[in-house]
């Protein structure tokens, strides 16, 4: 049964005429290195690693998503064997470009893939993430035609059916992520959401990366306040989408909410980066302020709220006096002091009110 969660990818091809010229004359060349490792993080010897490419030129390229797919029409760029530590080095692939990492046909273990991309002006040496190659199982015969059915039932909607008979399947066979996949899609059409991110997270420990897979976990797990589980996943779908804003959003605030506010800094810094000059929302200003004010950078903090104000997040006591404060730690007196006049005049009851009216007539 094929696996339920796939990453449909649109490549834009432009043709390009070839008059004897070499294709890459107009590429840099980079090194692209990395390790790979059996789930149980034992290094993987001497197996061959493959560069196969996507696409080749511009600037930005889109990263597709890891899973298992077909590479046999993707040409080689490049191919190299692990070290006895499991590295391996693959000189001379084409900058920029968009490429798999391909790793198959090593004795007991299921093939795997991972994308880079390599973006113009990058440095000469790209690290891919690591590869980790889970065990083979082979799929007795009975397992297999419970599949099929389950897969069949499945759409037509019958999901009562199509869990039934994944039930059977994983009482033969607990390994099979498709499977646990498969029971997660059927509880979530259900709205049992629990035991469908306790599904998703089975798929996920037995090896199951796809990003689609991920991102859906790491949404589920933050909509239960399970914010440790959608860190994880959400860390897990950027390692091949770095770039996404839902996905450095959620990982952000799930260590917001987790008040790991130094980790949750770099996620929300990445966020307004690639955002640019563009109107953040509300919520993010507030979120990313508040966490820079909790790392004591006041500065930023006082320009981030400042901005979530502005912006329409509701005034209450404890923001202004947070707002307050961030600019009397620059020493910013008549920002402080407009700041504290609003918190005076529009609570007339709040903790603390006496100490902002002193502060305020100090000023």
């Amino acid at each position: 049964m094929r696996k339920v969660l796939l990453v449909t990818v649109m490549v834009i091809v432009t043709a390009v005429m070839l008059t004897g010229q070499n294709l890459y004359k107009n590429f840099d060349y980079v090194t692209v290195q990395g390790r790979v490792l059996t789930r149980s993080g034992e290094p993987v010897v001497k197996c061959l690693v493959e560069i196969r490419t996507v696409s080749q030129g511009g600037g930005e390229v889109d990263v597709i998503g890891t899973g298992s797919r077909n590479v046999s029409n993707l040409e080689k760029a490049g191919w190299g064997r692990t070290d006895e530590k499991g590295f391996y080095s693959i000189k001379g692939i084409p900058s920029p470009g968009n490429y798999l990492v391909v790793v198959k046909g090593v004795k007991g273990f299921k093939k795997t893939q991972t994308p880079v991309s390599v973006g113009a002006g990058q440095s000469k040496v790209v690290t891919v993430n690591p590869l980790i190659l889970d065990k083979y199982q082979e799929i007795d015969s009975k397992t297999r035609k419970l599949l099929k059915k389950s897969s069949k039932l499945l759409k037509k909607g019958d999901f009562d059916g199509a869990e039934k008979l994944l039930q059977e399947a994983n009482t033969r066979n607990a390994g099979l992520s498709e499977v646990h996949v498969s029971l997660g899609n059927i509880y979530l059409k259900k709205k049992k959401y629990s035991m469908a991110l306790s599904e998703f997270g089975k798929a996920f420990e037995l090896g199951e990366r796809n990003p689609a897979l991920c991102m859906t976990s790491a949404k589920l797990a933050f909509s239960l306040k399970k914010f440790a589980e959608s860190a994880e996943f959400a860390d897990s779908f950027l390692e091949s989408n770095p770039k996404d804003l839902i996905g450095l959003y959620v990982a952000g605030l799930s260590h917001f909410n987790m008040k790991q506010f130094k980790e949750a800094e770099p996620y929300f810094k990445k966020y307004a980066t690639i955002k640019g000059a563009e109107n953040h929302d509300v919520n993010f200003l507030y979120v990313y302020g508040m966490t820079e004010n909790a790392l004591e950078h006041y500065d930023a903090a006082a320009s981030l709220l400042q901005k979530a104000y502005q912006a329409g997040w509701k005034a209450n006591p404890s923001f202004l006096k947070t707002l307050a404060n961030a600019y009397l730690k620059q020493n910013k007196k008549p920002e402080a002091k407009l700041i504290l006049k609003e918190l005076l005049d529009k609570f007339p009851e709040f903790d603390g009110r006496k100490l902002a009216k002193e502060t305020y007539n100090s000023l």
